[in-house]
């Protein structure tokens, strides 16, 4: 899988299905497979599994997430993904999250999920690069300059 060989590792865990059904890491693997093929069904099942295995996993919740987002099922993939963050912190699944609420038209939860981002990672220049480019889609260019300003400081001092 990190040599990003997805029908491989796909065919290897279907031969061993048996094993792969027991084990929700493996489930989850499979289900992030079909995932990185665009296979949305197949990913949304095996990560529907893995979860169950592992109701306390953040990464089932997150690839779980990703999966509604790309099926445009945004209020499943904000329900996933806010579960996720109550188990882990995490800057992507506060971008995924924030991505959620902004399809639905909730601007400001994806805005306060961005702030929350900026507040929670003040000296990482992607937290404020993902809130400008949140600024400039709702048509506030003059924040967004702003913010892609404070980003562009922080990569140079880090």
């Amino acid at each position: 899988m990190k040599e990003e060989r997805w029908r491989d590792a796909i065919k290897l865990l279907k031969n061993n299905r048996a094993l792969v059904e027991r084990h929700w890491e493996l489930l989850w693997n499979l289900g992030w497979c079909y995932f990185k093929l665009e296979r949305l069904g197949d990913a949304r099942k095996f990560l529907t599994k893995a979860a169950k295995l592992a109701p306390e996993s953040h990464n089932c919740r997150f690839g779980l997430g990703a999966v509604y987002l790309e099926m445009k099922q945004f209020s499943k993939a904000e329900r996933i993904l806010s579960e996720a963050l109550q188990i882990r912190e995490s800057h992507i699944y506060r971008l995924l999250l924030a991505f959620a609420y902004l399809a639905q038209g909730k601007i400001e939860q994806a805005e306060s999920t961005h702030l929350t981002n900026t507040k929670l990672r003040p000296k990482r220049s992607e937290a404020y690069e993902a809130y400008a480019d949140f600024l400039s889609d709702v048509g506030r260019e003059g924040d967004a300059e702003e913010m892609y300003r404070k980003a562009k400081e922080l990569r140079t001092l880090n």
